[in-house]
């Protein structure tokens, strides 16, 4: 699968490789012109849709380890890739060149600016692995940032991990919305004072703080405890 294949610059290479190949082209007269170009290619299949509205679990090929490619928009990027981790389970790995920026974060570790919701998701839910980057200079027109090419091999079955994924989502997203305020003051305006005060964690860090592990043991706790609330 080809996100935003454009002009069809990578489209023959990837073609050459004999699998079945679709493409999510957005503009219409780039789609039109896909068409054109790669009409007696029978393995060339084509869709003129927003990437964010594809199902990606159904445009994934059950028969084959499904590998998704793209120099993606990097006014989406985030949501793409959001979109993306919501499909883990059925795309095997994804190569893609984003802005410099965007594929820090994605690999940047707690106690650090760069850390947040995007880091998070990224390494729940992937092997991430920086390829090289791409300077600004080999582009015309040139854009003011460099570029940087990822590889995200998907790990599979994460949700299934949580007793509840939303919960998790909602509680790291409500804490990084509010960085710099300690996670006590932050899960106040989710949760009760009296469930707070049940959890075995220190509430006084700061999100940017918290490993991975570290906030699945805290969402887990919360999600005992309302649990418990609900059941007395």
């Amino acid at each position: 699968i080809e996100i935003g294949p454009g002009q069809g610059a990578l489209t023959g290479m990837l073609l050459a490789s004999g699998d079945p190949y679709l493409g999510i082209e957005v503009d219409p007269q780039l789609a039109d012109l896909l068409t054109v170009r790669f009409a007696g290619e029978p393995q060339f299949n084509l869709l003129q849709e927003d990437v964010l509205n594809v199902d990606l679990t159904r445009a994934a090929n059950p028969q084959k380890s499904t590998v998704l490619a793209g120099n993606i928009p990097y006014n989406i990027t985030t949501p793409i890739l959001f979109h993306l981790f919501d499909a883990a389970d059925h795309i095997y790995h994804a190569v893609l060149m984003m802005q410099k920026e965007v594929g820090d974060r994605l690999v940047a570790q707690p106690n650090s600016k760069a850390y947040g919701l995007l880091a998070i998701n990224s390494q729940l839910f992937a092997d991430v692995e920086r390829l090289f980057t791409v300077p600004a200079s080999v582009f015309s027109p040139r854009p003011k940032v460099d570029s940087v090419v990822v590889r995200l091999r998907f790990k599979k079955g994460v949700r299934d991990q949580f007793s509840d994924f939303d919960l998790f989502r909602k509680v790291i997203r409500n804490c990084f919305q509010q960085r710099r305020k300690m996670l006590r003051k932050s899960l106040s305006i989710l949760f009760p004072s009296t469930l707070l005060h049940k959890l075995d964690a220190n509430l006084t860090l700061r999100p940017e703080q918290l490993t991975i592990p570290q906030w699945i043991d805290l969402t887990e706790a919360i999600y005992r405890h309302l649990k418990e609330e609900q059941s007395g």
